[in-house]
């Protein structure tokens, strides 16, 4: 009877320490959109993250054309190794961080879909028949339509649920690249998935930061990450092979900052995407810093 009982105690203990996380990383893919220069515009390189337990998985975030979807899917199953996919957490409403979620929810029967209240509303607006035409622009044939269906359900209160013992806690923040942004808090690990409030050395989407208040506001949230003091932060638009820091919170910043700098000096859209590339002539990403610039300066190009 004591063996038994330790062996339980023994089971729970080795349920509740063993946590890990894991990054799925997908290349940039072309757009239909072309950069100054002429040469073909390249979306983000992205990483999803994986957490598991002994029996159990949460993935935070998806990725969005139905070719992304498939292999996600594929790394998933190589990935879980029996575990059961249990929950899909999504950080914010932009599409490409939640697309493939009627796919998966068909390939993994019974994952739960949770984000927060004021993300889902969000991602309502990903579903405007403008926005369909913009992703449909850039990516011609590759999504789905089925992918526009909004099947995540709201967090309790609390904004937290739990993966096998340990407390998963979504933070909202508000502004960053976008509106009602979270990142979730996994404490076990010592680890933030950001979403797109950090970035890992790509340039960073300011399409919806033309304003230094909305900056200046992303620039708070960016804050309220670094409040946590966690090890790992993981940013979703990532540099392959980029180390997954708490540097790329201040590296974030300083970009911001500097972005705001040349925003308020610059004479058009084609000089503020000259100097940001002569500040940052290695970040990957192009497209969405001339994307960024054109907003800016929307009657310049």
């Amino acid at each position: 009877m004591l063996f038994n009982a330790t062996a339980a105690l023994l089971g729970a203990a080795s349920s509740l320490y063993h946590l890990r996380a894991d990054l799925y990383n997908a290349p940039a893919i072309p757009t239909s959109q072309l950069l100054p220069n002429g040469s073909v515009g390249l979306w983000q390189p992205t990483v999803v993250t994986l957490l598991s337990g002994v029996y159990e998985a949460v993935l935070v975030d998806t990725l969005f054309t139905t070719e992304q979807g498939v292999e996600l899917g594929n790394w998933l199953d190589e990935t879980l190794g029996g575990k059961r996919l249990s929950a899909i957490y999504i950080t914010h409403g932009h599409g490409d961080h939640w697309f493939n979620v009627n796919y998966l929810a068909g390939r993994f029967p019974g994952v739960k879909i949770v984000a927060t209240k004021e993300c889902i509303e969000h991602m309502a607006t990903q579903v405007t028949p403008d926005e369909r035409t913009f992703w449909h622009g850039f990516f011609p044939n590759q999504i789905d339509e089925s992918s526009f269906e909004i099947l995540a359900k709201p967090l309790e209160v609390s904004n937290t649920f739990s993966l096998e013992g340990h407390t998963l806690s979504a933070v909202s923040v508000g502004h960053s690249d976008t509106d009602d942004t979270t990142f979730l808090d996994v404490p076990a690990l010592d680890l933030i998935v950001a979403g797109d409030i950090v970035y890992n050395d790509v340039h960073m989407w300011m399409v919806e930061s033309t304003l230094p208040s909305q900056r200046a506001e992303w620039v708070k949230s960016l804050g309220r990450v670094a409040e946590y003091s966690p090890a790992i932060v993981i940013g979703s638009h990532h540099r392959p092979g980029g180390v997954d820091g708490a540097f790329n919170i201040r590296a974030s910043r300083v970009y911001i900052e500097t972005f705001d700098k040349h925003a308020a000096e610059a004479k058009s859209a084609e000089d503020l995407y000259e100097r940001m590339v002569s500040e940052y002539p290695n970040r990957l990403g192009r497209l969405v810093l001339w994307l960024s610039a054109k907003a800016v300066f929307p009657t310049s190009t």
